[in-house]
C-alpha cells in the first residue's frame, strides 16, 4: 500500500509544473486585461468594470498563494514524508481547479471597459511633403463640406498617393483644435482585405472598448451602434476603402441632422463614393510648378541654385511624374546624389524608358515608382526592399524584427558579429528612406524603431513579386485556407503574417524554390493549430519559418529533414509540446523557442553546430540541466538566452562560448557567478540577464535585454563583509534584483553591492527582513554613497520594511538620479517620505504605492510623525518639479498625501484607486500671469466619481478647473 502511495505522489513536481502553466496563462490574461485598462490613458473615457478590477485582484492573490505553495514543494524534498506530500498534492489540486474558475471567469466578461464620453483625441503628425497651395486648395474644399449641414457623408477620392490620407491628417487635426466644431474626431484605416470584422474591431479599437472576439458579426454591430449611439456628434475618418459597405452592417448609425455626425471616408474610386452616397471631393493633382518645386525641395533642397540646363531637365522630370504628389518624392529621392548635367540628363532618359510602354494611367504611375526600385541598382538592396512588402498593408514594420530576417534570408552577408550585421542593416534601411521607399519612425532618443511602406509603394512592390521574384502575400488579410494550386512551384516567399490561416494542404505542396514561410502572429481565436505531417517534404530549400504566435501543439516530423533551414522561429508557442529532432537542421543559424510547453531540450540540439543565436527562455516545464558538452559544441553562439527554465549552466561552459555576445542564463550558486563574471570572455558581452540560485518559474529577464543580475534564494550568498566567497558583481551591471533573502536588515551596507557602480534599476521582492534600504552603517570613509546611481528602486512583498532611512539623516542629493520610486506590499509602512527626504530626490519622475495596508501618508512633515492627529497645517508648499506620475492604489489607511500643498508642473497622471479615506487632493494651480490653470502637462486624474465627489478643496476654482482632467 505504500508503495503504491509513494508512486502516486511522484506525480507532485509534475503536477507542479501543470499549475505553474496554468498561471502563466493566467498571467498572460492579466497582462492582456492590464494593458487593454491601461491603454486608455490614450483615450480615457473609460474605466474598467468593477467584476474585471476583482478578478485582477483574485488572481494577484491567487499567484501570491501560489508561490508560497511552490516554496513548501521544494522545501519539502523527503519522498517518504508521506502525509505532508499527499496534503501538498491536494492543495495544488485545489489550485489547478481555483485557476481553471479563474479562466471561466475570464470568459464571461464580455466587455472590460464601461464606457464614458471621450473629449479629446490625439493629433496625427502630418506629412511633411506638401506644398502650401495644394493644400490650401484641397483641404478648404473638405473642410467646406464638413461645414455644410445639408452635407453628411464626404468622399474624397483620387488616385494612390495624391495625398489623400495626408489632406485628411490635416483636416482631423484641425478639427481637435478647433473644439467647439464637433464632439469627437475618430480614425480608422482599412486595408485592400476589407472585412467586417475587421473594420468593427478598427473603429472599436479607436473607440477605446471591447468587442466580443466571436465572429458574430450581428451582435457586434449591435454592440457598435449601441455605443456610437450615445455621441451626439462626431467625425468618422475612414481612410483607405476599398469597397463599399451598408452602414447598419458594421453597426455605424446613419448620420443625420439630428444626430449632428457625419462620415468621412477615402477611395481611390469614385463608385466607392457614390455607392456610399457621398458627396465626393475629387483631389486634384499639382500643377506642374508645384510638381517642380516639391521635387527640387526634396531632390537638392530649398535655396540650391542649379545650372540652367539641369533645371530644364528637372522640369521634364517634374513634368513626368503628371502631378502625383508620391511620384515626385518617389522621383525625387533617386535624384538626391546626382552630380553634373550628364547625370540628370541620364536619369530622365531612364525616367522616360521605364514609362514609354504604359498603357494607361495605372501602368504609368507603377512605373514611374517602380523607377526609384530600379535606380537602387543593387539586387541586395531591392531584395531587402521587397522583402518589406511580405507585411500587412499600413503596418509598421519593426526594425529589429525585419534586419533579423535579412540576416536569416543571407540577404545581410555573415559578419564578425551579429552587431556589425545589425550595422550593415541599419545603413540599408538608410538608403531605402533617402530614396522616399520607405518612411521611418523614431523613439525619443532618435534610433529608428519602425519602418513602413505606403500603400502605393506597396502595390508597386507586391506587383514585382507577381513576377520575379515569386511571392504569394496574403499578410493581414482574413483568410482561413489557400487552394492547393495557389502553392505554385516558381514561389520564392510567402507570408500569411497575422492572418486568420487556420488550415494548410493536406497534400504536400511542391514548392522547391521556397526559401521564406511566415505564417506567424495569427489571431488566438482563429489560429493554425495542426500542421500535415508531410508538409514541409516538398520544400528542401526553405530558410525561414516563422510560427510564433500560433496556436500548434506539435511540429511535424517532416521539419527534420529542411537541412537548409537557416531560421526556426517559435516565439510564443503557448501550446507547442513536441519538437521532433533537430539532429540534420546543421544549417540552422537561428531558433527561439519561447513560452511553450515541451518538457525537455529539443532532441538533437547539440548538432546544430552553426546555430548563432538560441532562445528558449520562458520555457517553465524544461527543468533540466544542458549537458555541458552539448552546449560546448555549439561554439559560434553569439546570442544564448534560456532564462525562465529549470535549465542549469555553469561557468565553465559559457567560457567556452568565445563567440558570445548577448546571454541570459540560470547558474546554481554565486561562485559561478563570479566564475565568469571575472573571467575574460564576460568582458566582451554587450548584454545579459544571469539569475543567480532556486529555480523560480516566475522569474525571467526583460525580454529586452540590458545588463542585469537576480540572486534568488540562494543559502550560499553572504550579506555582511569579512565573509568568505564574496560575490563579485560584473562592472557594468545595470539592474539588481534580490528575491527571497530573508537575512539583510538593511540593503546598503551589503559589501558587494557598493561594486555596482553604474546601477539604474535595483528591485527587491520577498525579503522578509529587510527594513531599510540605507541605516548608519551604509556610508564608508571614502565617501562612496551605495546605490547612489539608481534611476529605478522597486521594493515589493517586504512584511517588515519601514523606511527608506533608518536612524540616519540622508547626504545631500543622495538620490540625485532616482526618477522612479515603487512600493508593492510593504504592510510596516506608515508613510513613504519626510518632507525633508524629497530636497534629496530632485528628479523623481514616477512615484506608485500599492497595497501597503498600513501606510497613512505619502509626505509627511517631521512635527506630523510625531504628532500625527493634530498637525493640519495646509499653508505648506513643496515642489516636484519633475514629478510626471503619481499612482496611489489599494492603501486602505492612507489619510493623506500632503497636508500642504503640492507644486508639480511636470505631472501627467493622477492615478487614485481604492484609498477611501484620503479628503484632499494637494495639487496645485499654475499661475499664467494672472490666469490660474491647471498645471501644464496635466492629461489625467484617474479616480473613481464617489471618490472625487466627497474631495474636501481649499479652493472651489481648483476643483473647477481639475475636474475637467478627472476620468
Amino acid at each position: 500500500m505504500l508503495m503504491m502511495d509513494v508512486g502516486d505522489l511522484e506525480d507532485l513536481d509534475k503536477n507542479m509544473q501543470n499549475l505553474n502553466r496554468k498561471v502563466e496563462y493566467l498571467s498572460g490574461q492579466e497582462n492582456d486585461i492590464t494593458y487593454e485598462i491601461r491603454s486608455v490613458e490614450r483615450q480615457p473615457w473609460k474605466k474598467p468594470k468593477k467584476e474585471v478590477e476583482v478578478w485582477l485582484a483574485d488572481v494577484q492573490r491567487f499567484k501570491d498563494n501560489v508561490q508560497r505553495l511552490e516554496q513548501e514543494v521544494v522545501g519539502e524534498s523527503n519522498v517518504w514524508n508521506v502525509i505532508s506530500r499527499v496534503r501538498l498534492g491536494k492543495r495544488i489540486m485545489e489550485k489547478v481547479q481555483e485557476a481553471a474558475d479563474l479562466q471561466e471567469k475570464r470568459k464571461s466578461f464580455n466587455d472590460l471597459l464601461v464606457d464614458e464620453c471621450p473629449t479629446d483625441g490625439l493629433l496625427i503628425p502630418p506629412t511633411k511633403d506638401f506644398v502650401e497651395s495644394t493644400k490650401a486648395r484641397n483641404v478648404e474644399r473638405v473642410w467646406e463640406c464638413l461645414m455644410n449641414d445639408e452635407v453628411r457623408q464626404i468622399g474624397v477620392y483620387g488616385m494612390g498617393g495624391v495625398g489623400k490620407t495626408t489632406i485628411m491628417k490635416q483636416i482631423h487635426n484641425r478639427l481637435l483644435k478647433e473644439k467647439d466644431k464637433f464632439d469627437g474626431v475618430f480614425w480608422v484605416t482599412i486595408s485592400k482585405a476589407f472585412n467586417v470584422l475587421k473594420l468593427q474591431s478598427n473603429i472599436a479599437k479607436e473607440l477605446n472598448f471591447s468587442l466580443l472576439d466571436d465572429g458574430d458579426e450581428r451582435r457586434r454591430a449591435t454592440h457598435l451602434h449601441a455605443v456610437l449611439s450615445r455621441w451626439k456628434k462626431y467625425v468618422l475618418i475612414i481612410d483607405d476603402l476599398w469597397e463599399a459597405f451598408p452602414l447598419g452592417r458594421v453597426g455605424i448609425p446613419e448620420p443625420t441632422q439630428s444626430n449632428g455626425c457625419k462620415i468621412v471616408l477615402t477611395t481611390r474610386s469614385l463608385g466607392v463614393c457614390r455607392r456610399m452616397d457621398c458627396t465626393d471631393v475629387k483631389v486634384e493633382l499639382l500643377t506642374q510648378q508645384e510638381a517642380l518645386t516639391l521635387l527640387l525641395r526634396k531632390a537638392v533642397g530649398n535655396g540650391t541654385v542649379l545650372a540652367p540646363e539641369v533645371g530644364e531637365i528637372a522640369a521634364k522630370i517634374a513634368k513626368k511624374c503628371d502631378g502625383l504628389p508620391l511620384a515626385v518624392v518617389i522621383v525625387a529621392g533617386t535624384l538626391r546624389a546626382l552630380e553634373g548635367t550628364r547625370e540628370w540628363r541620364n536619369a530622365l532618359n531612364e525616367l522616360i524608358n521605364s514609362t514609354k510602354d504604359a498603357s494607361d494611367d495605372e501602368s504609368e504611375v507603377f512605373e514611374i515608382l517602380k523607377f526609384s526600385y530600379d535606380r537602387l541598382g543593387n539586387k541586395g538592396l531591392q531584395d531587402c526592399f521587397l522583402y518589406c512588402s511580405m507585411y500587412p498593408e499600413d503596418h509598421k514594420i519593426p526594425v529589429n524584427e525585419l534586419i533579423e530576417y535579412w540576416i536569416a534570408e543571407e540577404l545581410i552577408a555573415d559578419m564578425n558579429s551579429v552587431e556589425e550585421q545589425f550595422d550593415k542593416g541599419h545603413a540599408i534601411l538608410g538608403k531605402l528612406t533617402s530614396s522616399c521607399l520607405l518612411e521611418s519612425f523614431t523613439d525619443i532618443h532618435g534610433m529608428m524603431r519602425y519602418v513602413r511602406l505606403h500603400d502605393s509603394i506597396r502595390d508597386m512592390a507586391i506587383r514585382i513579386t507577381r513576377s520575379s521574384p515569386r511571392f504569394m502575400v496574403k499578410a493581414g488579410e482574413r483568410i482561413k485556407s489557400v487552394p492547393y494550386e495557389h502553392w505554385s512551384e516558381d514561389l520564392e516567399r510567402i507570408s500569411f503574417m497575422y492572418s486568420l490561416i487556420r488550415e494548410l494542404p493536406i497534400t504536400p505542396p511542391i514548392c522547391p524554390r521556397l526559401t521564406t514561410l511566415l505564417l506567424n502572429h495569427s489571431y488566438w481565436w482563429s489560429s493554425l493549430k495542426v500542421i500535415p505531417d508531410s508538409f514541409f517534404t516538398n520544400m528542401p530549400c526553405l530558410e525561414v519559418l516563422d510560427l510564433s504566435q500560433s496556436q500548434i501543439t506539435s511540429l511535424p516530423e517532416s521539419i527534420s529533414n529542411l537541412e537548409n533551414l537557416h531560421a526556426l522561429i517559435l516565439d510564443r508557442c503557448n501550446e507547442l509540446k513536441y519538437v521532433p529532432s533537430l539532429e540534420k537542421l546543421k544549417a540552422l543559424k537561428k531558433f527561439v523557442l519561447t513560452c511553450s510547453q515541451i518538457a525537455g531540450l529539443p532532441e538533437g540540439i547539440e548538432e546544430l553546430v552553426n546555430l548563432r543565436k538560441l532562445d528558449l527562455s520562458r520555457n517553465v516545464s524544461i527543468r533540466r540541466t544542458f549537458s555541458g558538452w552539448k552546449l560546448r559544441r555549439l561554439a559560434k553562439l553569439q546570442y544564448l538566452r534560456m532564462d525562465g527554465t529549470g535549465v542549469i549552466v555553469s561557468a565553465e561552459d559559457l567560457m567556452c562560448l568565445r563567440q558570445l555576445k548577448v546571454v541570459a542564463v540560470h547558474f546554481h550558486n554565486v561562485q559561478e557567478l563570479t566564475r565568469y563574471a571575472i573571467s575574460q570572455q564576460f568582458q566582451v558581452l554587450q548584454k545579459y540577464g544571469l539569475i543567480v540560485g532556486r529555480y523560480n518559474w516566475c522569474q525571467w529577464c526583460a525580454e529586452d535585454l540590458g545588463r542585469e543580475v537576480w540572486m534568488i534564494s540562494s543559502k550560499s550568498l553572504p550579506f555582511v563583509s569579512g565573509v568568505d566567497d564574496q560575490p563579485v558583481l560584473p562592472g557594468g551591471i545595470e539592474s539588481f534584483g534580490l528575491v527571497e533573502f530573508h537575512d539583510p536588515v538593511s540593503l546598503s551596507p551589503i559589501p558587494w553591492l557598493k561594486d555596482a557602480k553604474v546601477l539604474r534599476k535595483c528591485v527587491v521582492k520577498l525579503c522578509e527582513g529587510l527594513e531599510s534600504i540605507f541605516s548608519s552603517s551604509s556610508f564608508s570613509e571614502d565617501g562612496l554613497i551605495p546605490l547612489g546611481t539608481v534611476e529605478r528602486l522597486d521594493l515589493s512583498c517586504l512584511p517588515r520594511f519601514r523606511v527608506l532611512f533608518d536612524g540616519i539623516a540622508p547626504p545631500h542629493n543622495i538620490y540625485l538620479n532616482l526618477k522612479e520610486l515603487v512600493f508593492i506590499k510593504c504592510d510596516a509602512m506608515k508613510n513613504i517620505f519626510p518632507v525633508q527626504l524629497l530636497q534629496n530626490i530632485p528628479n523623481l519622475m514616477s512615484l506608485r504605492v500599492d497595497r501597503c495596508e498600513n501606510v497613512e501618508d505619502i509626505i509627511v512633515e517631521i512635527a506630523e510623525m510625531s504628532d500625527r492627529g493634530n498637525h493640519q497645517d495646509y499653508s505648506n508648499s513643496i515642489s516636484l518639479p519633475k514629478l510626471k506620475r503619481l499612482h496611489l492604489r489599494n492603501l486602505p489607511r492612507l489619510k493623506s498625501i500632503y497636508n500642504g500643498v503640492m507644486v508639480c508642473p511636470s505631472i501627467n497622471s493622477v492615478d487614485v484607486h481604492n484609498c477611501p479615506m484620503v479628503r484632499r487632493l494637494p495639487l496645485s494651480l499654475h499661475m499664467d500671469g494672472e490666469q490660474a490653470t491647471a498645471p501644464p502637462a496635466l492629461k489625467y486624474i484617474f479616480a473613481k466619481r464617489e471618490w472625487w465627489d466627497s474631495l474636501e478643496w481649499d479652493d472651489p476654482l481648483t476643483k473647477t478647473i481639475l475636474q475637467l482632467y478627472a476620468r
